[in-house]
């Protein structure tokens, strides 16, 4: 499942100047968003938007995987603080795969790494579930 803005556009009303997209891939009962392009007040709805359907689909592990996220502001930060703590009142699992580059750098920029599960890659997240 992808979510793009311009699929969005109608539901939400606003265009995004900026393009952001998610990859949603489900394994068991985990879901998978991979999160690619710019995360920022007009696109931060489209992951939003994928983290919402993945816990209304009972989804016990949520991964968010900014690997092809190129940039991300503040908007994206109070996002990701959102989703944990949902996430933590469902009694479901967050993981954060955030590889070193502009999201991580942002992320401990704002001291926010060790409120997160940050995770390098996808197998470390992995072996840690």
């Amino acid at each position: 499942m992808t979510a793009s803005p311009q699929a969005d556009r109608a539901h939400h009303g606003r265009a995004a100047p900026t393009t952001a997209g998610v990859t949603r891939t489900v394994v068991g009962r985990r879901a998978v968003m991979s999160v690619s392009g710019e995360i920022d007040l007009h696109t931060a709805w489209v992951v939003a938007d994928a983290v919402d359907a993945a816990l209304d689909g009972g989804a016990l592990e949520l991964w968010l995987d900014f690997s092809s996220t190129t940039f991300m502001d503040s908007t994206g930060l109070h996002l990701l603080l959102e989703t944990r703590a949902r996430v933590a009142a469902q009694a479901r699992r967050l993981a954060v795969i955030c590889p070193d580059g502009p999201v991580r750098r942002l992320i401990e920029l704002a001291g926010l790494q060790k409120q997160l599960p940050l995770y390098d890659d996808r197998p470390t997240a992995n072996r840690a579930a």
